[in-house]
C-alpha cells in the first residue's frame, strides 16, 4: 500500500449524475465505540469511501433513488442498508456493526512443503500478472483528500539543516514542489477531483477541481496539488499488484504472511493472511529511582490481506503500525480483476490536551541542575526552547497533530481484451 507520509469499468452507471444529493453518518461497534476506518460502499456504482478514526464518514453527489449501501469493517460482519436520496438531499445514516465475522480454520492444504500462504500469494500474483494484460482501458472519478493539522508546530523548530536534507531527499524523488507546498501551508486541507482516463498502458487526467482548500493557493500551488502523484498510482491496478510493493511478489514480507482463517462472504470463500513485523527503538526513560537508563521498545507492525479464493484477487488489505493506519478496500468490476474503491492513509498521533502543554512548560522553566534542561547540549537546549516557544503560542487549546490522504473512486466504464 503507498505511503502518504512521504508519500487512490463495460460498467455504465445505472443512474444519472446527481448535483448535490449527500449520505453521511457514523460506523460504530456493538458497544457504541466508534468503527474507524470502516468502509461504505454503495455496489450500483461503484464506489466506496473509507470512514476516519472517528467511523465519520460522507459520500457526496450521489444520484437520486434507491441505493444499497454497504457497510463493513475488520473483523465485523458486513451490513446491507437501503436508502432513498431525493434532489438535494442531505441524509444522515449511523450504523452499528454487531456480528463478527467467524474466522473458519484456513481451507488450502497443500503439499511439496509450500505453506498455505505461499499457496495464496503465488496464485494471486499469476492471476494478477493475467489481468494486467487484460485489463484495456478504463476511466474513473477520482477525489482525493489530503488534510494536515498543526505541523507548523514542528517544522518551526527542525533545524534549517534538516530541512535541507529533506529538500535533497525530494528533488530526487520528484517532489520537491510538493513538499515546499507542505512546507508553506502546513495546516492545509484541500479535496481535489479529476477525471482519469486509461488506455494504451497510459493515464491521463482531466476535468480537474479544486472542490475545498482551507487556505487560498495561487494557481501554481493549484497545479502542484493537481499533479502530486505522491499517493496515487497512475494505473489504479497497481495501487493493489505492484510487485514492488513490501507484500508484494518482490517484497521482503512476502514469505513471512501466514493464512489465519478464512469466511464466507456473499457465497465466496475470503482466505485472510497476516504479517507481523517488529523492530527494535531504543528509548531513554527515567526509571523509579530518578535515573536514565536505556529502554528497547518493540514496534509491532500487522498487515492483512484479504484474498478471494475463487477469483484470486484482493478484497482488502489493512496496515496498522504504532503511528500508522493505512487501508485499502478492493471490489471486482464484474470480470474477476479487483480495483480499489477507496483508500486511506492516517498518521496516528495522540492529541495533547492544553492543560498537559501548560503543565510541560512550566516543569521545563522551573527545572533545576538535576532536570533535564540541565542535562542538554547547547544545540538541544536552543531547539526545544523554541519548541516551548512555540507551545505557548497554542497553550490555550488542545493540539491534534494530524496528517492523512484519502480517496475514493468512482469508475465510469472498464474494458477488458
Amino acid at each position: 500500500m503507498k505511503k502518504i507520509l512521504i508519500s487512490l469499468l463495460l460498467l455504465i452507471l445505472a443512474t444519472s449524475p446527481s448535483m448535490a444529493q449527500t449520505l453521511r453518518g457514523v460506523v460504530s461497534l456493538n458497544d457504541s465505540t466508534p468503527c474507524g476506518y470502516a468502509t461504505v460502499y454503495i455496489p450500483s456504482i461503484n464506489r466506496g469511501i473509507a470512514a476516519n478514526e472517528k467511523g465519520e464518514y460522507l459520500l457526496d453527489e450521489l444520484p437520486v433513488g434507491e441505493l444499497k449501501v454497504e457497510y463493513s469493517c475488520m473483523g465485523q460482519q458486513t451490513v446491507r442498508r437501503e436508502v432513498t436520496l431525493t434532489k438535494g438531499d442531505t441524509l444522515v445514516n449511523n450504523e452499528m456493526l454487531s456480528e463478527k465475522l467467524m474466522l473458519l480454520p484456513p481451507s488450502i492444504v497443500t503439499v511439496d512443503g509450500e505453506s498455505p500462504a505461499q499457496y495464496v500469494l503465488r496464485h494471486v500474483w499469476d492471476k494478477a500478472d493475467e489481468n494486467r494484460n487484460r485489463i484495456d482501458t478504463w476511466q474513473a472519478e477520482l477525489k482525493y483528500e489530503l488534510g494536515m493539522n498543526d505541523l507548523e508546530i514542528f517544522l518551526h523548530v527542525i533545524p534549517k539543516k534538516f530541512i535541507v536534507l529533506l529538500k535533497t531527499a525530494a528533488t530526487l524523488s520528484g517532489f520537491r514542489k510538493f513538499l515546499n507546498l507542505v512546507l508553506d501551508h502546513p495546516s492545509l486541507k484541500a479535496k481535489v477531483s479529476l477525471l482519469r482516463t486509461y488506455a494504451n498502458g497510459k493515464a491521463k487526467d482531466s476535468e480537474q477541481k479544486l472542490l475545498y482548500c482551507s487556505e487560498k493557493l495561487t494557481q501554481s500551488e493549484q497545479e502542484i496539488l493537481f499533479n502530486n502523484k505522491l499517493a496515487i498510482e497512475p494505473n489504479l491496478f497497481d495501487e493493489v499488484y505492484d510487485p514492488h510493493e513490501d507484500w508484494g511478489r518482490k517484497g521482503e514480507m512476502r514469505d513471512k504472511f501466514e493464512l489465519v482463517g478464512s469466511y464466507e462472504l456473499d457465497g465466496k470463500m475470503i482466505d485472510v493472511l497476516e504479517c507481523i513485523t517488529k523492530r527494535t527503538r531504543e528509548r531513554t526513560m527515567e526509571n523509579e529511582a530518578g535515573e536514565k537508563e536505556i529502554v528497547n521498545k518493540i514496534i509491532t507492525t500487522t498487515t492483512k490481506l484479504h484474498v478471494v479464493e475463487d477469483d484470486w484477487g484482493i478484497l482488502k488489505m489493512e496496515t496498522d503500525g504504532e503511528r500508522i493506519h493505512g487501508l485499502l478496500e478492493c471490489r471486482d468490476l464484474g470480470s474477476g480483476i479487483y480495483m480499489p474503491i477507496s483508500s486511506s492513509m492516517r498518521l496516528k498521533l495522540p492529541t495533547i490536551p492544553a492543560s498537559k502543554i501548560q503543565e510541560g512548560i512550566e516543569k521545563y522553566e522551573q527545572g533545576g541542575d538535576d532536570s533535564d534542561k540541565a542535562n542538554m547540549s547547547k544545540s538541544e537546549r536552543k531547539m526545544f526552547e523554541r519548541f516551548i516557544d512555540e507551545l505557548k503560542k497554542h497553550k490555550d487549546r488542545d493540539l491534534e497533530i494530524d496528517l492523512y490522504f484519502a480517496y475514493d473512486i468512482k469508475y465510469r466504464y472498464f474494458k477488458v481484451k
